[in-house]
């Protein structure tokens, strides 16, 4: 067995009170309490870490044992070094001179020191003089200056690690949150075995929880600066509390007063307001707008104050990036075009609706090629195929891209909500020629005559909006200037409005009976509620949309089974990409596409299957719907137009005639009435 080193030996005779009666009472209480709370335990409290593999070093001089809190021990210790300085030239700048010195010539500075020292590396971190001065260094109250002079110098030269520091400390004190967060969550919020229980559930103390919820709240309860209570008002605002509610919140220092709350929503609007001026005078831009239905309730109702619906209306303004550029004489090339247009004899041949364009078919037949392959590689069996980037699977080069990026934001302002019904002739007159217009900063009559003169404003929204608008300009096409025409006025349709009547023309076409075929059985074996009768508020098409999709995927699927012969899909993972097209081709051309329903009708009487016609059928009219939904969602402008006219005759066979007028017009428009620059 090992000897001890004298140093230990003398810290043990030391540590013991009971073998030292040479030691006076405070020095011996000085000393006590450099060791832990057990005073007859021998092992020193040293890091962890500091694991010693080498044998101790013999003849070591005298050094006290570290201590784990910054206390007077350490700083006898260290004085008693400085004491023994000598004066003169030898003092302490000499000795670190020196030292720096003799670092130099062992190929160290001190950074590289620090680290070695500070478990930089590995040898180092095991010997023990080093062990034992870094333990003692960690514990003693030199640390503490030395750590606020790397935060702030005492010089005037910024040569401190702040910047540094201020990383670190943000770091460990986020982690630091995070664990007593997390335990808190694990000890405190966690709830019990039997949380429903009646013992547990009554056990709750609410006037802990107030009283917790308001000493945290009242840190800063001035009506200037209680910035949490002025956040709280703002949300529950905007998400309808009632007022009777505000007043209790309030009550309790939660939020601020409805009266507060009202006067900031003003403030708020007056500032956006301002926003959005500027933004419409300095960018080009487009507008939209819809009606509002708000029920006002009332908790004390008398003949005067009762619960009533108000139909408002409520647009928005969208300021289009800078690359959305349009010449300043665009308002009068468009007015040439439309005086064009309407002296040709005939707008475009029709055949051209029926027979479509070579190149958009190609492009709609590759887009519907490329949806029924995504369906297949992105199923769970095809995770790991090992040639998905194989250029056979390749997508179609996109059409007309929008561009997307930084410089390409399209910022939204929302005008304020006006009590006006768009649905009739005279509420839409008001929004457009007034109301929207002094919002936006144009209700001036200089600014009215530039307006009829050198702008065009396009304005979208839903078909009633755009029939209302188109409706009344044509009301007024004797009237005796342009403003007074509405000819700066371009109305075109919503696409979100148009693609919700085309999943709503699905629903109609191919619903179908719970006994017989159709997409009602599927909704039911799948306990989809609510899809069986259309609906146009709520989240109808949202549930009709997710709904139309799954089952498009698991018809798909199964045609990928089917052809390919096989019992499950992993098996088709063994096929070469070569077989996974040819498969892809057949899947296409016999069983999701309009010559597939043509063949299958033409078939002799005794050989038709009207349930794989109607299967085959609505493959067909799935596909464009999908098309369209990813095609606005990426942007791709170029693939919505090629789309027009199977929205047109989907619209028109389906009996939705207002939205087949809005394709036709927006097909005119952009074969015939608009310039280039427009398109």
């Amino acid at each position: 067995q090992k000897a001890s080193p004298p140093h230990l030996a003398s810290l043990r005779l030391r540590k013991s009170r009971r073998f030292d009666p040479i030691m006076s009472t405070t020095d011996d209480e000085t000393y006590w309490d450099a060791f832990g709370d057990d005073p007859y335990d021998d092992e020193l409290e040293l890091d962890p870490l500091d694991a010693n593999s080498h044998a101790p070093e013999p003849n070591l001089p005298f050094i006290p044992a570290p201590q784990s809190s910054a206390a007077s021990f350490y700083g006898v210790y260290t004085a008693s070094k400085r004491a023994s300085f000598p004066h003169g030239s030898a003092n302490l700048e000499t000795r670190v001179v020196n030292t720096m010195a003799f670092m130099q010539a062992q190929g160290l500075n001190l950074e590289l020191f620090m680290e070695a020292v500070f478990w930089g590396d590995s040898d180092c971190t095991a010997n023990y003089t080093i062990s034992y001065e870094r333990t003692v260094f960690m514990r003693s109250p030199t640390l503490l200056s030395v750590l606020s002079n790397w935060w702030c110098p005492p010089t005037k030269e910024s040569s401190g690690g702040g910047a540094a520091m201020k990383e670190f400390l943000v770091l460990r004190v986020g982690e630091l949150l995070v664990e007593e967060l997390e335990e808190v969550a694990r000890t405190e919020l966690r709830p019990p075995a039997d949380a429903l229980s009646a013992a547990n559930l009554t056990s709750i103390n609410f006037r802990d929880v107030i009283l917790t919820i308001i000493t945290m709240l009242a840190y800063s309860r001035s009506h200037k600066s209680s910035r949490l209570t002025m956040v709280w008002s703002i949300f529950l605002k905007a998400c309808g509390l009632p007022a009777r509610a505000f007043d209790t919140l309030h009550a309790l220092g939660i939020t601020m007063s409805h009266k507060w709350t009202a006067n900031t929503f003003k403030a708020i609007a007056e500032s956006a307001k301002g926003d959005t001026r500027l933004d419409v005078q300095l960018r080009r831009l487009l507008g939209s707008h819809d009606n509002l239905n708000i029920p006002m309730r009332v908790f004390s109702q008398r003949s005067h104050n009762l619960n009533h619906f108000i139909n408002a209306s409520a647009a928005t303004i969208w300021i289009l990036p800078e690359s959305a550029f349009l010449p300043p004489d665009i308002s009068s090339k468009v007015k040439e075009a439309r005086r064009v247009a309407a002296q040709a004899s005939e707008a475009f041949p029709l055949e051209d609706l029926y027979l479509g364009e070579e190149d958009a078919a190609a492009r709609m037949h590759a887009q519907g090629r490329h949806r029924i392959l995504r369906f297949l590689l992105d199923s769970p069996a095809f995770a790991e195929y090992s040639h998905r980037d194989d250029p056979l699977f390749a997508p179609p080069p996109p059409t007309d891209l929008l561009p997307c990026g930084v410089d390409h934001v399209v910022t939204q302002h929302i005008l304020e909500t006006v009590e006006v019904d768009e649905s009739s002739y005279d509420g839409t007159d008001q929004l457009m020629n007034k109301i929207w217009l002094e919002q936006m900063g144009w209700g001036s009559d200089e600014e009215k005559r530039r307006t009829g003169m050198e702008r065009l404003l396009v304005w979208a929204g839903d078909q009633l909006t755009v029939d209302r608008i188109r409706g009344l300009a044509r009301y007024r096409h004797d009237d005796p200037n342009s403003f007074a025409r509405m000819d700066w006025v371009e109305p075109v349709f919503g696409w979100f409005h148009a693609t919700m009547v085309f999943a709503n023309s699905l629903h109609a076409q191919y619903l179908g009976t719970s006994a017989g075929i159709g997409l009602r059985k599927a909704f039911e074996t799948l306990s989809r509620k609510g899809l069986m009768k259309q609906e146009t508020k709520g989240v109808f098409w949202h549930h009709l949309d997710e709904a139309l999709w799954h089952v498009g995927e698991a018809n798909f699927l199964a045609l990928w089974a089917e052809v390919g012969e096989v019992s499950a899909h992993a098996e088709l993972a063994s096929k070469s990409p070569q077989e996974l097209i040819t498969i892809l081709d057949t899947i296409h051309k016999k069983h999701a596409s309009r010559a597939a329903v043509t063949d299958l009708e033409n078939a002799a009487a005794e050989e038709q299957d009207e349930v794989k016609r109607q299967m085959v059928m609505l493959s067909a009219d799935l596909l464009p719907y999908f098309d369209l939904r990813e095609a606005m969602k990426i942007g791709d402008v170029g693939r919505m137009e090629d789309l027009l006219p199977t929205m047109l005759f989907r619209f028109a066979g389906g009996g939705n005639h207002k939205y087949a007028v809005e394709i036709l017009e927006l097909i005119y428009k952009l074969r015939t009435e608009w310039p280039d620059e427009l398109r």
